[in-house]
């Protein structure tokens, strides 16, 4: 019995860079909520598994190792200080393999965007699902900045056809 639980002690305590990093943005932004922690997890596996494919696994990897030790919370926002050199191999990998794709059109309409999303942060996996509801967004709504509510419904109607 001993042998089990020092084993389920090596389990929990040996968790991933990405899961400590999502767990400290949690924590510090969130209150410690776990729906969200959770969301940035699976963010970051959909994330990882992308960057592998790409063959940005290095970049990836590096990122979560600096985020994950240079963590600080001041406030209520996280920061990352000497990590903005991770963060670019990484966007400059992913953008070299993604760059003609959907998910790379929108989220270049919307750096033009006066609050662009997800400033700062890793970038979001482009999954054959979310490039699938860029392109869904792109042609249906005609200010990526600002949609309007009946150009939301004709998104919606095209992205229920994406695959998941």
């Amino acid at each position: 019995m001993r042998n089990a639980s020092f084993a389920l002690l090596l389990v929990v305590s040996c968790a991933s860079h990405q899961d400590n990093v999502c767990e400290d943005i949690g924590d510090c932004t969130q209150g410690g909520a776990s729906p969200f922690i959770q969301s940035c997890k699976d963010e970051a596996k959909a994330l990882e598994g992308e960057s592998r494919k790409a063959g940005c696994e290095a970049p990836f990897d590096g990122y979560y190792a600096c985020a994950d030790t240079n963590f600080a919370c001041v406030g209520a926002t996280s920061t990352f200080h000497g990590c903005d050199r991770a963060l670019k191999a990484l966007d400059d990998c992913l953008g070299a393999v993604t760059a003609s794709t959907s998910c790379a059109a929108l989220a270049s309409q919307q750096g033009s965007c006066t609050m662009p999303p997800d400033a700062g942060g890793p970038p979001v996996a482009c999954t054959l699902g979310r490039d699938c509801e860029a392109h869904c967004y792109l042609v249906n709504v005609s200010d990526v900045c600002a949609a309007r509510v009946d150009e939301l419904d004709a998104f919606q109607k095209c992205a229920s056809s994406c695959p998941f």
